[in-house]
This record gives structure tokens, C-alpha cells and sequence, in this order.
């Protein structure tokens, strides 16, 4: 079975990939293109013939359809998430999170792939104790 991991260069991305090629899937993981070619957290894992990374943008949505062509599961991490800077470029958010989600999901439906998230949700606290923490629900609501 092969498998896309869009969001694969950053923590979780990264470590979903490992595991599924420790389950033995196949991998076409997406990588943010930035002209280092740096593949942030995947660099940490060695060459495997099952891993496929594919530098790219979840923005583009020609580039999405292609991407998900001959896979069977997709995993959709790809996320800017840096809250602090969405205040100061709301836009580059709305694009990435909102537009690129979109265009997963259209090219999801295009080529007939089931598409998995995580059901959980993170809340931005304003807790005085603990300025600035993430809570997540898990009453998946």
C-alpha cells in the first residue's frame, strides 16, 4: 500500500513517516520546497527504497492532483503553524491551512483516495500560570 504524508518534514510528518515504512508502506512524503533543499525533520531518516520525497507546495492546486496520483492513503499534516506570525500574515495561513486542505481534499476526491486526519483539536491558552500553552481536546469534539 502506498501512502502520502503531506506535512512530512516536520515533527509529527516525520514521524508518521518513519512508522509507516516500519509497517512496511510505501511513502511519497511532501516536503515545503525551500531552495536549501532541506527536508527539515526527514533528513533524520535514512534512505529507504519505500521512501519517496517529493519537494512541493499543498498551495498549488495542479501540483496537489499529480501528488496524490497512485496513492492509496493520505495522510494531511501540511500546516504553517506558527500562531504568533498568523497575526502579522494572516493571509499566508488562510492559504496554506485553509486553501491548501482544499486542494488535498479536491485531489483526494479527483483520484478516488480516502483521506485521514487527526481527529484532535488544539485550543491556544491564556492561561496565567501557563502563558501561551496548547491544550488538546480528547473528547474529539
Amino acid at each position: 500500500m502506498k501512502a502520502l504524508v503531506t506535512g512530512s518534514d516536520g515533527f509529527i510528518g516525520s514521524h508518521l513517516t518513519g512508522l509507516l515504512l516500519e509497517k512496511g508502506y510505501k511513502i511519497r512524503a511532501l516536503s515545503y520546497y525551500n531552495s536549501f533543499n532541506n527536508w527539515g525533520w526527514l533528513e533524520d531518516i535514512p534512505a529507504h527504497p519505500n521512501l519517496e520525497i517529493v519537494s512541493g507546495d499543498v498551495r498549488d492546486p495542479h501540483f496537489c492532483k499529480e501528488l496524490v496520483k497512485g496513492c492509496d492513503l493520505i495522510f494531511h499534516l501540511a500546516a504553517l503553524i506558527a500562531i504568533p506570525y498568523s497575526y502579522v500574515a494572516p493571509d499566508s495561513y488562510v492559504d496554506t491551512n485553509v486553501k491548501g486542505t482544499l486542494n488535498i481534499c479536491q485531489a483526494a476526491k479527483e483520484n478516488g483516495r480516502p483521506l485521514s486526519y487527526p481527529r484532535f483539536q488544539l485550543c491556544k491558552g491564556h492561561s496565567s500560570r501557563f502563558p501561551g500553552a496548547c491544550r488538546i481536546r480528547s473528547d474529539n469534539r
